[in-house]
């Protein structure tokens, strides 16, 4: 694979490319089918390649945050999702004070990665080994047959808020009662459920003690 001529773009697939190989050696106990590196890569090199001036933002926010980390996700995408890989923009000012290196500063924003499968339906492969660029290891000369390809897209999430519950347990429970008091509909499931689970620790209770009972009696 040819080297990027934008050096920071050529730094962040290299990096990219190696989280991967990460998550494919952490992940392949687990699982029975690692990622495909190079055709999860292929649609990007060939965008920073060809088009790097439309990551002009992108490249800038890299440089200002070199120290970005990258998060491998599940894709949101059911239908043709591949995975998401989340950018997590911070730069660490000073890696001799360790204090300050552990707050590295970030900006409130990320950028996100979603790599999707692109199916073209040219026609169902008739290739013949006579054929012009006919591959034998892949059986077609790949021109004008059925094909599937990875396509991304770059998204910029912006942090508007974030925020959690001010107060102990005590105040919650308070908020949850005036909550069921306003909403009728979710209180009744909640009473039904309620009741519910105590009907099934009853039963349990009774089973087991049923159970004891014949034991001492058995004694």
């Amino acid at each position: 694979m040819k080297k990027l001529e934008n050096n920071v773009l050529q730094r962040f697939l290299f990096e990219l490319i190696e989280v991967l190989k990460e998550y494919n050696e952490t992940t392949n106990t687990h699982t029975s089918k690692s990622l495909d590196i190079p055709f999860i890569i292929s649609t990007l090199y060939q965008n920073f390649s060809e088009k790097a001036d439309k990551y002009d933002e992108f490249i800038q926010d890299l440089c200002l945050y070199p120290d970005y980390n990258f998060l491998i996700l599940d894709s949101q995408n059911d239908y043709s999702g591949i995975i998401d890989v989340e950018i997590n923009l911070v730069k660490y000012p000073n890696e001799e004070n360790e204090q300050y290196y552990m707050n590295g500063h970030s900006p409130n924003y990320d950028y996100k990665l979603c790599f999707t499968y692109d199916t073209r339906d040219y026609g169902y492969c008739q290739c013949t080994p006579d054929m012009p660029d006919y591959r034998e290891d892949k059986q077609c000369c790949g021109h004008g047959c059925d094909a599937a390809f990875c396509k991304f897209s770059l998204h910029k999430v912006l942090h508007i808020a974030s925020g959690s519950w001010e107060g102990d347990e005590h105040d919650y429970w308070e908020f949850e009662d005036e909550f069921y008091l306003d909403d009728k509909e979710l209180a009744k499931k909640k009473e039904n459920e309620d009741r519910e689970r105590e009907i099934e620790e009853l039963k349990n209770r009774i089973e087991a003690d049923q159970k004891r009972l014949k034991d001492l009696e058995g004694e």
